[in-house]
């Protein structure tokens, strides 16, 4: 019976690794752990509690000794995304003064799209009608971060 709890709590702790380098839905870790910890109960009910104890210490030492391995190998480097978004907040700084400026659509607004004023390139949006590209669009109200223009009309 024992080389049957070995193999269980082998084949848990390649499925619980396998959980930690490849997330998914669950299941390598679901059953890993039903395997772990079916292997630890036999244990304990077949061999005793000091049995259990030194089987469960085994189980911790390989597990870590996996990790370090996967690290060590650069396994885990090419499983893990390690880069880092640095996003930054919206500086609303850029749409002070642009009420009632006149700008050349960059895109075409399906309504919203980005339009050119004195050289910088804005985000708008219009008053709900498709606007064509390269047409001059005058800024009518800005609300938080939403620019909305209208078809300048001179």
């Amino acid at each position: 019976m024992f080389p049957w709890i070995v193999v269980l709590a082998i084949l848990g702790l390649v499925m619980l690794f396998a959980e930690i380098l490849m997330p998914g839905f669950g299941l390598f870790g679901i059953l890993g752990s039903i395997s772990l910890l079916g292997s630890l109960v036999l244990t304990y009910k077949f061999y005793g509690m000091v049995t259990f104890l030194i089987m469960l210490l085994v189980a911790v030492i390989v597990f870590f000794a996996m990790v370090v391995f996967a690290k060590k190998s650069g396994l885990y480097n090419k499983v893990v995304l390690s880069d880092k978004q640095e996003a930054q907040d919206f500086d609303e700084s850029v749409l002070q003064g642009l009420l009632g400026q006149v700008g050349l659509t960059q895109s075409t607004l399906r309504p919203f799209g980005v339009a050119e004023f004195d050289g910088k390139m804005i985000d708008v949006c219009s008053q709900g009608d498709f606007i064509d590209r390269d047409v001059k669009v005058q800024v009518v109200q800005i609300t938080g971060k939403t620019v909305t223009v209208k078809t300048y009309m001179e």
